[in-house]
């Protein structure tokens, strides 16, 4: 009838969804590809840092993220008032220190931004399909920079110029790729079993997770990083344990138990070179136990007196000065405490508040948030992670979920 009413959405939404799929595509890609676009000459470390300026204004302006944000307006701008905060106030400000808390002041409203999108699930897809692709090319780009490859120029490795003798052994002993060693690089791609947790079990494809889980494995013998295994491990176990008959775990126990005798019997392990070498150092080999948890102790202990001492926040070059006149180390093995000394005390207590309000009550803030905060906390508690844009990209997840009421029910959005 030429008088019929036609809906508003029968117009453009296909069109304007499918576009933000790209787009938030394109963003969780580059956030696991994360080139060092300070390698051109640009005024950005990473290309994650760049998008903020184009994504924000264009996805701000979407109906259902502006009727979001009025309604979030107090404790959005509070949240954003913390961070900012550690800019003014921060003790030391020296290079770099403003610009990673301006950082993560962007990355909170680009992850407000995305989570009220993500209510339809087919842009949350798009993002973790994003996180994937970028993770797998992540991947090849840490295998061609172990054989050899020189990738500074093209922004896809961290230049060793300028470190001393022993930080390049220890660089080189856990290759790190596009991050700056192993002990970041593991845990990045831990993370990234967010996203494959969530495509397996939404699409019922476990060959989702698997791939991922094996893509992770291969990157143990260049990153050495035993911590980024924990939480992808737990959940492979938990994911296939129906799969699970006894012949196959009989099987695996065979195969190790030939493996270990194999090792007593030669002193070699039978496997390839670098996935032996890595075995016999991060786990035969390794008899630092001991000395390496009074190391962290110590350093914890010492960098929680820092916190105390510095309340909105020290800046990281004074902290790691500080803290090796102090200790002889550099870190607090600690995420949360490292993020207290780079961006105060109250952002890290946010922090510590959204994870807690997520996990108690899981159902109402849907797999995103949940599986983020599962992943984030055990990387957090064993490697500091403040300064790396990967993470401080779900961190700003995590506060942004605390601007946001959580929905009774999960939404479908197909």
């Amino acid at each position: 009838m030429a008088g019929q009413a036609v809906p508003i959405s029968a117009g453009v939404p296909a069109v304007s969804v499918g576009t933000q799929r790209a787009a938030v595509f394109l963003l969780g890609a580059a956030l696991q590809l994360n080139v060092l676009t300070s390698s051109f000459g640009l005024p950005f470390q990473r290309l994650s840092d760049l998008l903020p300026f184009l994504l924000i204004p264009w996805l701000g302006l979407r109906r259902p993220v502006i009727a979001e944000a009025l309604r979030s307006a107090a404790p959005l701008a509070g949240i954003l008032a913390l961070v900012g905060i550690a800019m003014v106030l921060k003790a030391h400000k020296q290079a770099g220190d403003v610009y990673l808390t301006l950082v993560l002041l962007l990355y909170v409203v680009q992850a407000f931004i995305l989570l009220v999108l993500f209510a339809d699930t087919r842009v949350e897809d798009a993002f973790c399909l994003g996180l994937l692709a970028g993770l797998l090319a992540s991947l090849a780009v840490l295998m061609l920079a172990s054989s050899g490859m020189a990738l500074e120029r093209f922004g896809l490795a961290v230049p060793t110029d300028g470190l001393d003798e022993e930080l390049k052994l220890f660089v080189e002993d856990k290759q790190g790729g596009l991050w700056a060693s192993g002990n970041e690089t593991g845990h990045v791609f831990a993370l990234g079993g967010v996203a494959a947790l969530i495509l397996s079990l939404r699409h019922r494809m476990k060959a989702i997770y698997l791939v991922y889980f094996a893509a992770l494995m291969a990157s143990f013998p260049l990153t050495n990083n035993r911590a980024g295994l924990f939480m992808p491990l737990i959940v492979f176990a938990l994911l296939m344990r129906r799969d699970l008959k006894a012949s196959m775990v009989l099987s695996v126990l065979g195969i190790l138990g030939v493996l270990v005798i194999v090792w007593s019997v030669t002193g070699e392990i039978p496997l390839p070179d670098k996935l032996a070498q890595a075995i016999e150092r991060r786990f035969a080999d390794d008899h630092n136990v001991s000395e390496n948890f009074d190391e962290r102790f110590l350093s914890g202990i010492t960098a929680l007196r820092l916190v105390v001492a510095y309340p909105f926040g020290v800046g990281e070059i004074a902290r790691r000065e500080e803290l090796k006149a102090l200790t002889g180390l550099v870190t607090p093995h600690n995420g949360f405490v490292s993020l207290a000394l780079q961006n105060g005390v109250a952002v890290a207590l946010l922090l510590i508040a959204g994870l807690v309000r997520i996990l108690s009550a899981p159902g109402r803030f849907g797999p995103f948030l949940t599986y983020s905060a599962l992943f984030l906390i055990p990387s957090m508690m064993f490697e500091e992670l403040s300064v790396n844009q990967y993470f401080l990209f779900f961190m700003a997840f995590i506060l942004a979920s605390l601007a946001r009421s959580p929905e009774p029910t999960p939404q479908d959005g197909r």
